[in-house]
């Protein structure tokens, strides 16, 4: 086929919410691996989790933004994703808020706009306080609650019905008991998990489900946890959490790469929907979620990242239950710059396996039976 009417190298970057992953479990310190990976593909498909940086973002042209619950119902068949979609964003700010914050994001927004030229809605507040929590599971993952749901529901409601065709979330997280104010001294130091990422997955998931459009969440604390810390020096990976009050921008910037949320039955010729989806890249010991079930019961290659490990203990072996050809589908990689050469090897149609060629001959036939 002419290159020209080839379809385009589709993949996927997953790296979950709140499991301590080494590489993309911190503060948008898998973006050099994401750009990698972007740059042998046509369109490579993330989720915030990947992207988010506090202040800074660094998303290639070619990737799409697609948040948690958005991108399970892609890789479950659900959902397309409609592409060259022009985003207009509204903000949700928690009314549980301290005035100061409230002032402080409202000053972020218009920053995010009249610098980067994001198409920014407006903003509302709730009516009441969300109410967030934070917790960590049996197994060490970072999960959490809401108390008042609707209200948050309601706010994005009416952002919606004024035009807005995405949601930025801004949600005040409570302080952290004793075990999590732990977590976080590790995290801040290259170790664990980080106790929020759960709650603000759950966050997002809510409205993405309820509404179909894109969302994100930027947590927001008060000033004495959100001002910079100036008496620490800490692990790179963390440090775009810490030096600025809010995190705001990534998620502004991010949604304006986010596609359109379509329903698979009104799917159109040029949108992507998982038939598109050439292959899935995740760490090596976090292969038991949606996604990764979703792709192999698509019959997906998946790249298992080795150097990528998280506090979750779902490795290949998992799936001994499944038939050889599903089971063989994963692809055991050292590093993200050995998938992207493998990724690179697959768009390019590159058989690598040096074994010899069989034989059909009907005279080899006979001679092995």
């Amino acid at each position: 086929m002419h290159p020209t009417l080839q379809r385009p190298f589709v993949a996927g970057m997953i790296i979950p919410t709140g499991v301590g992953a080494s590489q993309g479990g911190f503060a948008g310190d898998a973006t050099p691996y994401l750009n990698l990976l972007a740059s042998v593909c046509d369109v490579l498909i993330t989720h915030p989790n990947v992207a988010n940086a506090a202040v800074f973002q660094k998303l290639p042209a070619n990737a799409l933004y697609v948040e948690g619950y958005g991108l399970d119902q892609f890789l479950r068949g659900q959902w397309a994703l409609r592409t060259g979609q022009h985003q207009r964003i509204g903000v949700v700010l928690d009314a549980g808020m301290p005035e100061d914050m409230r002032v402080l994001h409202i000053n972020t927004i218009n920053a995010v706009k009249s610098v980067y030229g994001v198409d920014i809605l407006g903003f509302t507040l709730t009516d009441e306080p969300v109410q967030t929590g934070c917790e960590i599971t049996p197994s060490g993952c970072s999960s959490g609650y809401l108390r008042n749901p609707e209200i948050l529901l309601d706010a994005c409601r009416r952002l919606q019905a004024q035009g807005a065709t995405a949601i930025a979330l801004c949600m005040l997280l409570p302080e952290l008991d004793e075990d999590e104010a732990l977590l976080e001294s590790t995290y801040r130091q290259g170790g664990g998990v980080d106790p929020i990422g759960g709650i603000e997955g759950i966050l997002s998931h809510w409205i993405v489900s309820e509404l179909g459009i894109p969302s994100a969440n930027a947590p927001v604390f008060v000033w004495e946890k959100a001002k910079p810390v100036l008496d620490e020096v800490l692990d790179p990976r963390t440090a775009a959490e810490f030096i600025a009050p809010t995190f705001l921008p990534c998620v502004l910037t991010g949604l304006t790469q986010a596609p359109n949320l379509v329903p698979i039955a009104q799917a159109q010729a040029q949108d992507l929907t998982i038939l598109d989806l050439s292959a899935l890249v995740v760490p090596a010991n976090a292969l038991g979620g949606q996604p990764v079930l979703a792709a192999l019961s698509q019959g997906i290659p998946v790249l298992a990242v080795e150097s990528n490990q998280s506090v979750l203990s779902m490795t290949p072996s998992v799936f001994e239950a499944l038939p050889a050809a599903r089971k063989q589908l994963i692809r055991s990689v050292r590093s993200y710059e050995e998938a992207a050469g493998v990724l690179q090897a697959m768009r390019l149609g590159l058989t690598l396996d040096k074994q010899p060629v069989t034989d059909f001959s009907s005279k080899a036939l006979v001679a092995r039976s």
